[in-house]
């Protein structure tokens, strides 16, 4: 029996219905300018992948549904808190655990 190692598309099937981090950044990124692959490199996506990922996050329809949400100053600047609010723990939660550089 061949145990066969789940592929980089695989992976993103599989997050297809989860809200990652990765995603809500996104999310947050693509409501400044509309711009797929800009709001990828700045949700930390890298560059390689940054194009083909944009694109790809757009089209799902948890994104979708994010998207077509009319959101006013005052929801936008909540959202960037609680991002940042989000970023925080994240950092703090590295520190505890020794992974600062990753």
């Amino acid at each position: 029996m061949r145990i066969r190692q789940m592929g980089f598309s695989s992976r993103l099937k599989a997050h297809r219905n989860i809200l990652t981090l990765e995603t809500l950044k996104f999310i947050v990124e693509f409501l400044d300018d509309g711009n797929a692959k800009q709001a990828a490199l700045r949700s930390g996506i890298p560059e390689t992948y940054a194009a083909r990922q944009g694109q790809w996050l757009k089209k799902l329809p948890m994104v979708m549904a994010a998207l077509e949400t009319e959101l006013d100053e005052r929801d936008l600047r909540s959202l960037r808190k609680s991002l940042d609010e989000i970023n925080k723990q994240m950092d703090s939660c590295k520190k505890i655990l020794g992974i600062e550089l990753l």
